[in-house]
């Protein structure tokens, strides 16, 4: 391939990449709907024409950036995955990192594109995908931390999705009720619950077989 070939492809691809975080960045300070294309061309720097060269539709730059959103959170994930590997990070440190995740940017750009999925049939089915990788890589984690003889594979999912469910909540409730303590008071119960959730008696309560009664 010539040198002049591969710098094009580069440019493009740098192109592509600045429109996309430009997007992200337009949306996440003025909203789902008011980010037009438009005012994302001038935030990355580029004309109109380029936009348009790769995203011709709105709907397609903004699927782009959904998608590069949620990648990037998988990404961030793994990397804590490697650390958990390495010894370097805790159970706590982990709901540390999912608290960080579920109350700034991420969560709140992803919470506009839930928000639209909810009526967009196109986006919810581009967007599906992509989220389950990103709850794989969650899954991955989370099963490191539970002892397979202690906890099956899916009460650990179950303790998860709990942790998640609980992180979002909180992450939404942030929009109304910006008060850090109230929040960090939940945060520090639900770390210091956790342990004997995963491999202690308040998990072999939760997870009992009920007692099914005979009939008379």
């Amino acid at each position: 391939m010539a040198k002049s070939s591969r710098q094009q492809q580069l440019r493009s691809v740098l192109t592509r990449d600045r429109l996309i975080q430009a997007t992200l960045d337009e949306i996440f300070e003025v909203g789902y709907h008011a980010a037009t294309t438009q005012e994302i061309a001038v935030r990355a720097s580029v004309s109109r024409g380029a936009l348009l060269h790769h995203f011709p539709m709105r709907a397609d730059i903004v699927l782009a950036a959904m998608e590069a959103l949620l990648e990037d959170g998988t990404r961030q994930i793994k990397a804590v995955a490697s650390e958990l590997q390495d010894g370097k990070v805790s159970l706590g440190d982990f709901v540390e990192f999912l608290w960080r995740l579920f109350s700034g940017r991420f969560f709140y750009l992803s919470l506009e594109m839930i928000t639209e999925a909810r009526n967009d049939a196109s986006l919810r089915e581009r967007m599906i995908p992509v989220v389950k990788r990103f709850h794989d890589a969650l899954d991955e984690i989370w099963l490191a931390f539970c002892d397979p003889q202690r906890r099956a594979p899916r009460q650990a999912r179950i303790i998860l999705n709990l942790t998640v469910c609980l992180m979002r909540g909180m992450g939404v409730q942030t929009v109304l009720r910006p008060e850090p303590g109230y929040y960090r008071e939940m945060i520090e119960s639900w770390k210091a619950m956790l342990p004997h959730i995963i491999d202690g008696a308040a998990g072999d309560i939760m997870f009992a077989k009920p007692v099914v009664k005979e009939s008379r």
